[in-house]
């Protein structure tokens, strides 16, 4: 364990000196990633007895994100691709980000800005980037704001709506269906609305269920009934499986659930896979592909620790090796042919503003594994 706090100590201590002097041709990545590398200290890692502890310390969350970006600069490095890359620790220090981002000697030398994460600091860093006509990313805000008048924001995360259109796009499949919400709209108020105005806007039909009600008396057994749950509640949970199990007949029913429900260790996988278990994820990794397996071979082997979606590992390599290829391509995104392994991606213009995606990946639990859904 004390050698991969000392290579993420090492990376985390060392990332200023990766700017390398200019070669004709490059391009300039500038990194904005909330590190705390002021807090780093004896008292905060006395604690640490494994790569879980890890996660507790703020100075560590996004050392992954890091680590698979520089995964994937060093393929682009053995691609001969040359590449300035400079990094900054950013947090919420909006004094510090401005005082970076109005550096013009700097700024006017960058091609590509990926980060701040915190939704505040991207909103300051975005206008920045507008007027110096520099493209920038955000890996995970679901704000929709952003994007508003500028042409130069990359927005990862998928609406909710997006959610919602996949659902419709889903029951449109079978012949005969009803979609069912079952929601207690005060608490999931804003995903409940998402939904709701989708369906309503594009005319789809669906019915509101309580979760003050049982579900099994809603469900019609000469339909595909599509239930989609938006509640986290243990309890609740439990209660309307077992209503569901023991009181229902399954053959007609698609259940969508939020991820948080595979958390659960009342169930096992089995179970999920008799209740036909669907679920939304922002990510999903395909273990059994090569791509991955090199990978994950590639980032033990350089950290001492297996990478994690949890630590953003996954994420941060995505991102690097994506929005790079971007680059070379005039951000041309049409002709990126890189292979993401975490994220999925499919950006759509918005009218008058930046890129969103739409790909939100859809999985379902069968034969006791997770795989993408079939529809």
């Amino acid at each position: 364990m004390k050698k991969i706090i000392a290579i993420l100590l090492l990376v985390a201590v060392t990332f200023p000196l990766l700017a390398q002097s200019s070669l004709a041709g490059e391009k300039t990545i500038l990194f904005l990633i909330p590190f705390y590398s002021n807090k780093y200290d004896s008292q905060a890692l006395s604690g640490v007895k494994d790569c879980d502890d890890l996660k507790t310390i703020g100075a560590f969350q996004l050392m992954g994100f890091w680590a698979g970006a520089q995964v994937a600069l060093d393929e682009f490095n053995a691609e001969n691709v040359h590449l300035n890359i400079i990094v900054k620790d950013i947090t919420d220090s909006e004094t510090k980000l401005r005082s970076i981002m109005e550096n013009k000697a700097l700024m006017q030398k960058v091609d590509l800005i990926v980060g701040p994460f915190f939704s505040k600091q991207f909103a300051i860093a975005a206008q920045y980037a507008k007027t110096y006509k520099i493209p920038i990313v955000n890996p995970f805000t679901t704000r929709t704001d952003i994007l508003k008048d500028n042409e130069y924001v990359y927005k990862l995360m998928p609406t909710l709506e997006t959610r919602a259109s996949t659902v419709a796009f889903m029951a449109d499949m079978y012949p005969k269906h009803q979609i069912i919400l079952y929601a207690d709209s005060a608490k999931s108020a804003k995903e409940y609305e998402a939904y709701v105005n989708y369906f309503r806007t594009n005319h789809i039909d669906f019915k509101t269920v309580s979760l003050q009600k049982p579900i099994v008396p809603a469900l019609q057994p000469d339909c595909q009934n599509i239930v989609v749950v938006l509640t986290s509640e243990s309890a609740k949970m439990l209660m309307m499986s077992r209503d569901l199990i023991f009181k229902s007949n399954l053959d007609n029913l698609t259940l969508i659930v939020p991820e948080d429900w595979l958390n659960v260790t009342t169930y096992d996988i089995e179970y999920y896979s008799k209740l036909n278990i669907h679920f939304f994820s922002y990510y999903y990794v395909d273990n059994k592909n090569e791509k991955v397996q090199v990978f994950i071979h590639d980032y033990t082997s350089k950290f001492n620790t297996p990478p994690t979606l949890d630590a953003f590992s996954y994420q941060g390599y995505d991102v690097t090796r994506y929005f790079v290829s971007a680059l070379f391509n005039d951000m041309d995104l049409d002709r990126v042919k890189t292979e993401t392994i975490g994220y999925h991606f499919s950006f759509d213009k918005v009218a008058n503003g930046g890129y969103e995606n739409i790909n939100a990946p859809f999985l379902q639990v069968k034969d006791n594994e997770i795989v993408p859904a079939e529809f």
